[in-house]
């Protein structure tokens, strides 16, 4: 099983292959859905993300 990622951004569609390393223009179709929502910011919704959100992550 090849361990990859997939961007979840609306109309981005590339593909990384963590087994490899290796980055894909393009891969396949995945179910729906395929992003969040285009009027949903990122990394989640308006007001709800601590102004610190990276440091949680380390």
């Amino acid at each position: 099983m090849t361990a990859a990622c997939h961007s979840y951004e609306p109309g981005e569609g590339w593909f990384w292959n963590y087994d490899t390393n290796e980055f894909y223009e393009s891969g396949p179709e995945l179910a729906p859905p395929v992003s969040h929502p285009a009027d949903q910011p990122a990394p989640g919704p308006a007001g709800r993300v601590p102004a610190n959100w990276a440091d949680a992550l380390r």
